[in-house]
């Protein structure tokens, strides 16, 4: 679980956008530029869907968000943050 919260942070980082995440005193830190958020350290995956809304909804020219939207299209309407 906790590997998808680093390849989200990972996919950002490769388009360009400041994130990063870290687990510390049992608690995840997310943050995408300015925009921070904590999890509990159970919860990486809620962790991985902030990230990738905040992406969406700050930055929405980067390719990340253009091909989130492209598949969002594709399956025929909006794909929920968090979903597989």
């Amino acid at each position: 679980m906790r590997r998808q919260l680093f390849v989200t942070v990972e996919m950002l980082q490769a388009d360009g956008l400041n994130a990063h995440a870290r687990f510390a005193n049992g608690v995840i830190e997310a943050r995408l530029d300015t925009h921070r958020a904590t999890f509990p350290a159970s919860k990486p995956r809620m962790a991985a869907a902030w990230l990738a809304e905040c992406a969406l909804r700050n930055y929405p020219e980067s390719a990340f968000s253009k091909l989130w939207s492209l598949l969002a299209a594709a399956a025929g309407g909006v794909i929920p943050f968090g979903s597989r």
